[in-house]
């Protein structure tokens, strides 16, 4: 069952220089429990397409001229500012590339955690509180009571990423938007968070959509793939296919600057 379907997405950004079609009629959907990973270099149109889900494109610039983002069936592009609020962080949560520029810095850990379940689930302080702890450790928070009480520049850069899984997945959203989660992180964290990743969306059931310029995370950790080169889709299907036996020039291109590429 499709828990996120995009259908003929356009997005423009109308800028005083001149109009940026970023998107060009993408069509994409994720199922429960799968992680869809989105591909492409910079400027490919893949994180103005994961951020459309949330409908987080800043608007203006931003103007969806076209097409349907569907979360269970609901078109986030026609819906209100409150119920866009409803939406974000209880059905979609997003984990974003850099955690220190999306955690409060002037707010302990547990605080930011506990604020999403009283903002998006209406529980009570108490109850907010309660959750705290849990919700670390199964990000795999080390010293999960300490770490709440620690703000965000007390923590390595692992630990805040791992701080931000946690504030996504408290509320157990349905769908989790990971945008470069794991970019400026060094190796072996990257492949912590990744393993994370994957045994809570097995877990849970949640979809994820992964967004990456690495084949090599998409190779270990994906169900399906899609390829973006300049606002479109070029070329999707399942990780083996796709990387394994690429039909298009541009994904082959970007297999040959993958170094050590390996497929599990």
């Amino acid at each position: 069952m499709s828990v996120v379907e995009i259908q003929d997405l356009s997005v423009e950004f109308r800028l005083g220089t001149g109009t940026v079609h970023a998107v060009r009629g993408v069509d994409l959907h994720v199922d429960e429990g799968e992680i869809l990973a989105v591909v492409g270099e910079s400027g490919s149109g893949k994180s103005a397409t994961a951020l459309s889900v949330l409908r987080l494109n800043p608007e203006p610039p931003c103007v969806y001229s076209g097409g349907s983002v569907r979360i269970d069936g609901r078109d986030v592009l026609a819906m209100s500012e409150r119920e866009l609020r409803d939406v974000r962080g209880d059905d979609v949560a997003m984990i974003f590339q850099d955690p220190m520029t999306s955690l409060d810095p002037l707010q302990r850990i547990g605080t930011q955690v506990a604020e999403v379940l009283r903002r998006h689930r209406g529980a009570s302080r108490a109850e907010a509180r309660a959750a705290v702890v849990p919700a670390l450790r199964e990000a795999g928070v080390p010293e999960p009571e300490r770490r709440a009480d620690q703000y965000p520049h007390e923590l390595s850069g692992g630990l805040r990423q791992r701080a931000m899984i946690a504030m996504a997945l408290v509320g157990r959203p349905r769908v989790l938007v990971a945008d470069e989660p794991t970019t400026a992180l060094d190796v072996t964290v990257q492949a912590q968070i990744l393993d994370l990743l994957v045994e809570l969306c097995e877990r849970r059931g949640t979809a994820v959509v992964l967004i990456t310029h690495d084949l090599g995370v998409v190779a270990e950790v994906a169900d399906r793939v899609v390829v973006m080169h300049r606002g479109r889709v070029v070329e999707s299907g399942g990780v083996l296919d796709v990387l394994g036996a690429p039909s298009q020039e541009y994904t082959r291109e970007l297999l040959r600057a993958t170094p050590r590429l390996e497929l599990r």
